[in-house]
């Protein structure tokens, strides 16, 4: 039975109480299932790099979508990937709870 959920990536702000005009990004990653519900807490990753990788290994996700949204997501803009998903062992794997699409709340 697959599962189709929905990947949101967004490009996040943070600053280092002693230096606060130096900022650093990371970016933060939420699964979402059909009801727009997350699966757990979204993750933070270093670099869209860091999303990609994940993204093509365990959801599928192309190249192409990811080039396709990648200027938006430097521009700080949130960003959508539409997924299909063989089990909760790929929700697993992306570092995020699976039992969410149950019905269950988050913990």
């Amino acid at each position: 039975m697959s599962i189709q959920a929905t990947a949101v990536v967004k490009k996040e702000t943070k600053v280092d109480p002693k230096k606060p005009n130096d900022k650093a990004y990371y970016a933060s990653l939420s699964v979402l299932n059909e009801d727009g519900k997350e699966y757990g807490l979204p993750r933070h990753l270093d670099d869209f790099r860091e999303v990609v990788v994940l993204l093509r290994r365990e959801a599928g996700v192309t190249h192409e979508q990811l080039h396709e949204r990648f200027a938006a997501y430097e521009r700080g803009e949130e960003v959508s990937f539409p997924l299909t998903l063989d089990s909760d062992d790929a929700i697993s794997k992306s570092g995020l709870t699976p039992r969410q699409h149950d019905g269950g709340d988050r913990v």
